[in-house]
């Protein structure tokens, strides 16, 4: 019996993102993949354009598709620092709602939830916040209810505070 279509996500790269968010969630995929002989994950780099993305830490990552052309993935997760942005403020957002319509579960690890809640799609729900955001988060999102925990799941939304969660 062959395994099953393994599972895409996606990882939405803003610059200044905190790189270690997001090896600390390829590498356990890797890891996985490796340890049960098979292809359970897949993932992709996704930015805005086709132009590689700086990290916190000033290291350049290729995207492997633009925001415009994703759509294969069943997750897709920002990462961001807390001032990131949309470089286009209506395509972007708009995008991130097309795919929430189609059924993709979207996420934020760190400040990647600022953007995520800008576009629209954290009201009413609960989310994953750093301890050092809550403050500005708070402020900026009122009808967003922040939450001590490193991980939570609210329905579609997966938030996660920090790398090391």
């Amino acid at each position: 019996m062959a395994p099953p279509a393994p599972l895409r996500l996606g990882f939405l790269m803003f610059p200044g993102f905190p790189m270690a968010c997001l090896t600390s969630a390829i590498e356990p995929l890797r890891a996985a993949n490796e340890i049960i002989g098979h292809k359970a994950f897949e993932w992709l780099l996704v930015a805005e354009d086709a132009a590689p993305v700086r990290s916190s830490a000033e290291v350049r990552f290729e995207p492997d598709v633009r925001l415009a052309d994703c759509g294969d993935v069943d997750h897709l997760y920002l990462l961001s620092p807390p001032t990131g942005a949309f470089a286009d403020p209506r395509h972007g957002p708009a995008r991130l709602r097309w795919l929430d319509r189609t059924g993709v579960v979207l996420g934020a690890f760190s400040g990647g939830i600022f953007p995520l809640a800008r576009a629209g799609l954290m009201e009413g729900r609960g989310c994953s916040v750093h301890w050092c955001y809550e403050a500005a988060f708070k402020a900026e999102f009122p009808k967003v209810t922040p939450s001590e925990a490193v991980i939570l799941r609210d329905k579609r939304r997966i938030t996660a505070s920090g790398a090391g969660a």
